[in-house]
């Protein structure tokens, strides 16, 4: 079952998100933090992130390029999300493999994820 996780600073859209996935027959787990994101590296060891952009005290962006600069982590896909869509602009710079607009439907992010992932869950 791929592994994905959520890292989002929205406790109702990092749940609303777990639930759907789980559904699609994903294993989820979230991350509200940077502190968290980096100890579910390690844990949970994901195969696809969700990164929101706009998180507390951190721009998404940025923790984006950190995940990738890293060597133990640098392979796994990360997708970008936000409302605005002027942030997803550009989004090659900081390594993330793909982006979604919110709002998204569930379709769009499942088509997503499975477009990055090694094996692709039907819907």
């Amino acid at each position: 079952m791929p592994k994905i996780l959520i890292v989002d600073d929205s406790r109702d859209l990092a749940d609303f998100l777990t639930v759907l996935l789980q559904l699609h027959h994903f294993e989820v787990e979230t991350a509200l933090s940077k502190t968290v994101l980096m100890d579910k590296l390690d844990t949970f060891k994901p195969d696809l992130i969700l990164l929101d952009i706009v998180l507390r005290h951190i721009d998404g962006r940025e923790l984006c390029k950190e995940i990738k600069n890293n060597i133990l982590y640098k392979k796994i896909p990360i997708i970008l999300l936000s409302a605005n869509p002027e942030f997803l602009k550009g989004y090659e710079v900081c390594e993330a493999n793909d982006v979604i607009e919110k709002p998204f439907d569930i379709k769009t992010v499942i088509d997503k994820i499975n477009m990055h992932i090694v094996s692709p869950i039907e819907i």
